[in-house]
């Protein structure tokens, strides 16, 4: 009897160990990074969602073609910003109204708005004294997508851009959209 009991205490912590070995080798070597889309992979992104039943709200607010949103930019502060000379705002509105309304199914006369659709470009500061890895100056900068209700957000999402004119930031406006809209 004494011997079934050591043979189990045995092989239990030999599970123990071995399991241990598995989840340290499967883990993600790079937490809250999200890959659940196919654009999310491509560059860095990170992606939360706050509450689902709210953001299927959200959702279905863009598909009645209940579009309003803000904007914003952040240039940068240690560094000479030069994204800004060929990136301009007005048209990154235009980009990001047409990938919002390419997902409209049916536009509503009904217009109780609910919830605060945002987007900010950030430019990314290589010069900053805080930023002391070579991996955060390869970047050119990140678009956030911020979903809010009540001023409490529910949603957001940050894409990375890796060209300092700014020629991939398109794309990263639209997988922050497709982050959102498939999420």
């Amino acid at each position: 009897m004494k011997q079934y009991i050591i043979v189990f205490i045995v092989v239990f912590i030999g599970y123990l160990v071995g399991n241990s070995i598995y989840e340290e080798i499967t883990k993600d070597p790079t937490p809250g990074k999200a890959k659940r889309i196919e654009c999310q992979s491509k560059v860095t992104s990170f992606e939360r969602g706050f509450n689902e039943a709210q953001i299927k709200e959200a959702q279905q607010e863009i598909k009645n073609g209940m579009i309003t949103f803000t904007s914003g930019i952040e240039k940068t502060i240690y560094s000479d910003s030069t994204l800004f000379e060929y990136v301009s705002l007005e048209k990154t509105d235009e980009v990001f109204q047409k990938l919002l309304t390419s997902f409209v199914e049916k536009n509503s006369l009904h217009q109780n708005k609910k919830y605060d659709f945002s987007y900010y470009i950030y430019e990314n500061d290589i010069k900053d004294p805080g930023k002391k890895t070579k991996k955060s100056k390869e970047y050119a900068g990140y678009v956030v997508l911020e979903v809010k209700n009540n001023n409490t957000t529910i949603y957001k999402v940050q894409i990375d851009f890796m060209d300092f004119e700014g020629k991939d930031l398109q794309d990263s406006l639209s997988c922050a959209v497709q982050s959102f809209m498939t999420y």
